[in-house]
C-alpha cells in the first residue's frame, strides 16, 4: 500500500513561486546582451536565488547579481559563480592590463598605486586621497582583461599619497634624463619604500639602467617589471 505524503499548502505555493521566479530570471539573463553568452545556472529556494557557473569578467558577474537582486520577490542572492576570463593570460600580462586601465582613468591618481597579480588575482597597494578613489581604483581594476578577483589593500591617506606621487614624479624625470629614452614608455608607481617599474624599453641595458636610477632615491624594494621590446626602423 502506497502512503501519500502531502506538503503544506504554503510550502507548495513557495515551491511554485520559486520555480516561476527561477524561469523568469533565467530568461531575463538570456535576453541580456551582457549575459546571454555566459554559462550561468539559476536556482531559487524560498525566494533566495543562487547563481552558479562561470562568467568572463567581473563586470558580467556584477550584472548577473544586480539583475537577479532586482527581481520582485527576491530575498537574497548567493553568488557561486567563477570568473573565467577568455584566453590564457600570464599574471604579468594581467598586471599590465590593470595598470593600463588605471592609467586611462582620470579619476584615479595612479602614481601612488602599485599592482601585482597572483593567479589572476590583482593586488592593489599604496595610497589614495579618499574612500571614493579607493572604490574607483578597485572598480577599474576589476574591469581589466584577465582579472579573476581583486584584493584592495589601498589606504586612504592624503599625506602619503602626496609624498608617494611626488617621489614617483621625480623618478620619472630622472629616468628620462639619465636613460636617454622616452619616459612615456615607462611607468613608475611608488608605495612607501617600494617602487614598481612597468612598461617597455628597447634594450636590456636600458632596463638594467632603470634599477640603478631608482636606487639613487634610497628605495628598498625595486620591482622592475619593464618588458624589453626592440624598436625597428
Amino acid at each position: 500500500m502506497c502512503q501519500v505524503v502531502s506538503r503544506p499548502v504554503s510550502e507548495e505555493l513557495n515551491a511554485n513561486g520559486d520555480e516561476v521566479m527561477e524561469g523568469a530570471i533565467h530568461q531575463a539573463m538570456i535576453g541580456d546582451k551582457r549575459l546571454s553568452a555566459q554559462v550561468i545556472r539559476v536556482s531559487v529556494k524560498n525566494g533566495i536565488v543562487r547563481l552558479e557557473g562561470s562568467v568572463q569578467s567581473y563586470r558580467r558577474a556584477l550584472a548577473a547579481v544586480e539583475l537577479a537582486a532586482s527581481w520582485p520577490g527576491v530575498r537574497d542572492v548567493i553568488n557561486g559563480r567563477i570568473v573565467e576570463p577568455v584566453g590564457s593570460l600570464t599574471d604579468a600580462e594581467v598586471a599590465e592590463n590593470v595598470r593600463a586601465a588605471l592609467e586611462s582613468s582620470e579619476d584615479v591618481v595612479k602614481d601612488a598605486i602599485t599592482v601585482s597579480v597572483e593567479g589572476g588575482v590583482a593586488i592593489l597597494q599604496g595610497s589614495v586621497g579618499d574612500a571614493w578613489q579607493y572604490a574607483i581604483a578597485e572598480d577599474v581594476a576589476r574591469s581589466a582583461r584577465g582579472v579573476r578577483d581583486v584584493r584592495n589593500l589601498l589606504v586612504a591617506h592624503l599625506t602619503d599619497l602626496i609624498n608617494d606621487e611626488e617621489t614617483a614624479h621625480e623618478i620619472q624625470q630622472a629616468v628620462g634624463r639619465l636613460c636617454g629614452h622616452s619616459i612615456d614608455t615607462v611607468r613608475v608607481a611608488v608605495n612607501g619604500s617600494t617602487v614598481v617599474l612597468s612598461g617597455t624599453v628597447a634594450t636590456l641595458p636600458q632596463k638594467e639602467a632603470l634599477r640603478d636610477v631608482v636606487r639613487r632615491f634610497g628605495l628598498l624594494d625595486v620591482q622592475n617589471e619593464v618588458q624589453v621590446v626592440p624598436r625597428h626602423g
